[in-house]
C-alpha cells in the first residue's frame, strides 16, 4: 500500500515536470495530460477510500481517503472549468505543471504520518501557490509575495511545533503520538501548529492574504486554493492536532477552548462586516471565505460531537459552494470583463444557468434549507448550545456571534445576487450570452453537491462520525414539516411563475411618482449597505481596516520600518559615530564576560 501512495503522488510531480517543458503553443496535449492525471488521481482516491493502513511513512483512514477524494475531484472540476476559462493564457504549460503539483502535495500531506514528510509536502504548497498567484498578472507580485511570507512564514512555526513534539515524544510518526497538555512548551507547540492550520485556512489572524490576492488573481484561482483545497487541508490539520496528536481535560485547558472559540467567533463576525460592505465581487467572496472558516474552529472548540462533525461537514461544504461561487464570479468577468458589483445587473436573464448554480451556492452558504450549508451550520448550533448547558455564559456570546455571522451572510448575498443578475440590464462592452460547457459544467456539478449533501446530508455526517469515532443524535423530524413547507413553496412558485412567463404581455418604461425613471433614479444593490460605513462605532472599524490597522503583516511590517529607520539614522558616515559606537559595543561585551 505504501508503494501506491508514493506511485499516485509522484505521478502528479512528474507529469507536472513534464508538462512545464511543453510549448504553450502546442494544443490539447497539456489539457488531456492534466485532466487523465486528475482522474488517476480521483480513482485510487475511490479505490483505497474503505481500507486502513497504518505504517511509519503514510496512513490512511476514512478522514483522510474522503478529502483526497475533494481533492482529486476539485482538481479535476477546475481543469475542466479552465479549458474555456483559460483557452487563450500564454503560460499554460506552467499553468497545468503548478495545479498537479499542486494536488500532489495535497495528496502527500493528507495522507502522510511521518511528521517530516508532511511538512516537506505541507511547505511545497505554499511555493505551488506563489507560483499560481504569479503566473496571470505582473501587479500580483505583492498579493503574492504577502501570501507567501504569511503562508510561508507560518511554516516556521510549523517545523518548531513538529520539532516540539518529536523533542518530547521521540517519535516521528503522528499516529504514535498522543500529548496531554501540562506546561509551557507544550502549549507552545499547540498554538505554533495551529498558527500552520490558521494560516492555510485563512483564519484571524492569519486571514489577510485571501482578500488581498482576490482582486488580480483569476477566479479559477480563488474557487481552486482559498476557496477549496486550501479550507480542507488547514482544517483537516487543525482536526488532527485537536482530535489525535493532542488530549484535553476540560477542568485544565478551559483557557485553550476558550481561545480558540473566540478566534472562531470573531473571525465568523469580522468576516462578514467586511464583506457586506464590499463592492467587488470577488473580493466580498474572498471575506466570506474567511468568516466561514469560523464556524469550522467555532464548531472543532465546542469539544462535543455534535459541534466537531459539525465543524467537519462545515469544511466540506463550504469547499464545495464556495468554490462554486467563484466559479460563477468567474462567467461572469469572462462575459463582461466586470467585478465592480456598481457596473453589473441584469445578467440572469442572459446567463440562466450561471443564475441559477450560483443562486444555488449562495443559499447554501446562507444556511438555507434544504441545501447542504443548512444542516451543517445546524450540527455547529446544536453543539453551542450542548455547550451553553454548562452555565458558562461565554457560550451564549458565541451563538450570538454565529447568529450575526448567519444573517449577514444572508444579507451579503441578498446583495450580490441582486446586484448581479437582477435588475436593470447595464450596457456592456460586447453581447452577453451563457459562457461555453465547460464553464457550465463545473458550477453545475457543484451545485447537485450542493443539493445532494442537503438532502442525502446523512451520509457524510456518518462518514465524519466514523472518522472521528463520535456518535450524534440523528432525529431530525424537527426539520420535515418545514421542508415541506419549502418545497411546497418552490413548487407553487415555479408554477405561478410559469403562468406569467407564457402569457404574452405588453413591455412598458418603468415610472417612478408618475414619471419616467430616469437613470439617476436607479439604485444599485450596493447603495443601501453603505450606510453601515457611516455609523458610529462601524465607521470607525471600518476606517481601521481601510487603513490595515488590523492586519497582522501590515503591523508586523510598520513595525519593522519603524527600528530600520532608527538603526537607517544611526549610519551618519561621521567617523566619530561610528567610533562611539564601537566603544559602547565594547562596554556592554565587557559587562556581560565580567557577568558570566
Amino acid at each position: 500500500m505504501e508503494k501506491i501512495i508514493i506511485n499516485i503522488i509522484s505521478s502528479g510531480f512528474i507529469a507536472g515536470f513534464f508538462l512545464r517543458f511543453i510549448p504553450s503553443r502546442v494544443k490539447y496535449i497539456k489539457e488531456i495530460i492534466a485532466i487523465l492525471v486528475s482522474l488517476f488521481f480521483l480513482y485510487y482516491s475511490l479505490t483505497i477510500y474503505s481500507i486502513n493502513f497504518v505504517s511509519r511513512f503514510f496512513f490512511i483512514d476514512t478522514l483522510s481517503s474522503f478529502i483526497s477524494i475533494f481533492i482529486s475531484l476539485f482538481t479535476f472540476l477546475t481543469l475542466i472549468y479552465g479549458l474555456s476559462y483559460l483557452k487563450d493564457f500564454e503560460n499554460s504549460n506552467r499553468y497545468y505543471a503548478y495545479i498537479l503539483w499542486t494536488i500532489s502535495s495535497s495528496i502527500g500531506a493528507v495522507f502522510s504520518n511521518n511528521l517530516i514528510i508532511f511538512a516537506v509536502f505541507w511547505g511545497f504548497l505554499a511555493i505551488t501557490l506563489y507560483l499560481l498567484l504569479n503566473i496571470f498578472d505582473p501587479e500580483n507580485s505583492y498579493p503574492a509575495k504577502k501570501t507567501m511570507i504569511i503562508v510561508g512564514g507560518s511554516d516556521s512555526f510549523l517545523i518548531f511545533g513538529i520539532c516540539g513534539l518529536i523533542y518530547l515524544t521521540g517519535k516521528y510518526s503522528m499516529s504514535d503520538i498522543r500529548i496531554l497538555i501540562s506546561n509551557g512548551l507544550e502549549i507552545g507547540i499547540f498554538f505554533s501548529l495551529i498558527c500552520a492550520s490558521f494560516a492555510k485556512a485563512g483564519c484571524i489572524p492569519l486571514h489577510t492574504w485571501i482578500p488581498e490576492i482576490s482582486e488580480k488573481t483569476p477566479s479559477i484561482i480563488m474557487a481552486y486554493l482559498p476557496a477549496s483545497l486550501d479550507k480542507l487541508l488547514g482544517i483537516y490539520f487543525l482536526s488532527r492536532i485537536l482530535l489525535n496528536i493532542f488530549e484535553f481535560q476540560e477542568a485544565l485547558h478551559s483557557g485553550l477552548w476558550f481561545i480558540l472559540r473566540l478566534l472562531g467567533s470573531i473571525t465568523i463576525v469580522a468576516g462578514v462586516l467586511m464583506a457586506i460592505v464590499q463592492h467587488n465581487m470577488k473580493k466580498l467572496l474572498s471575506y466570506h471565505a474567511v468568516s466561514q472558516v469560523g464556524y469550522m474552529v467555532l464548531g472543532l472548540a465546542t469539544t462535543n460531537p455534535a459541534g466537531i462533525i459539525g465543524g467537519l461537514f462545515h469544511m466540506l461544504n463550504n469547499a464545495i459552494y464556495k468554490s462554486l461561487l467563484f466559479f460563477g464570479a468567474g462567467n461572469v468577468e469572462k462575459n463582461t470583463g466586470e467585478v465592480e458589483l456598481e457596473k453589473l445587473g441584469g445578467l440572469g436573464k442572459f446567463m440562466p444557468v450561471t443564475f441559477l448554480t450560483f443562486l444555488i451556492g449562495s443559499l447554501s452558504i446562507s444556511g438555507v434549507p434544504p441545501f447542504n450549508g443548512f444542516f451543517s451550520k445546524y450540527l455547529i448550533y446544536q453543539g453551542l448550545f450542548e455547550g451553553a448547558k454548562s452555565g458558562d455564559f461565554s457560550w451564549i456570546i458565541w451563538i450570538i456571534c454565529a447568529m450575526i455571522g448567519s444573517a449577514l451572510t444572508l444579507a451579503s448575498f441578498l446583495k450580490i445576487v441582486h446586484s448581479v443578475f437582477l435588475g436593470h440590464m447595464k450596457k456592456y462592452e460586447k453581447e452577453i450570452k451563457e459562457v461555453g460547457f465547460s464553464m457550465k459544467f463545473t458550477p453545475f456539478i457543484l451545485s447537485l453537491l450542493c443539493i445532494f449533501f442537503g438532502f442525502g446530508f446523512l451520509y457524510p455526517v456518518g462518514v465524519f462520525e466514523n472518522s472521528t469515532n463520535l456518535i450524534i443524535e440523528k432525529d431530525f423530524s424537527i426539520f420535515l414539516p418545514a421542508l415541506t413547507l419549502i418545497l411546497i413553496s418552490l413548487i407553487i412558485g415555479f408554477i405561478i411563475s410559469g403562468i406569467f412567463i407564457s402569457i404574452k404581455g405588453r413591455k412598458v418604461e418603468s415610472f417612478v411618482g408618475g414619471e419616467r425613471k430616469l437613470k439617476e433614479m436607479e439604485m444599485s444593490g450596493t447603495e443601501f449597505y453603505k450606510t453601515i460605513e457611516e455609523v458610529g462605532f462601524f465607521s470607525k472599524m471600518y476606517k481601521g481596516a481601510r487603513e490595515k490597522i488590523f492586519d497582522l503583516y501590515d503591523d508586523a511590517k510598520r513595525i519593522l520600518f519603524y527600528f530600520a529607520e532608527g538603526i537607517r539614522k544611526t549610519h551618519t558616515g561621521v567617523l566619530p559615530t561610528y567610533l562611539t559606537w564601537i566603544l559602547f559595543g565594547f562596554i556592554v561585551l565587557f559587562i556581560l564576560f565580567m557577568k558570566f
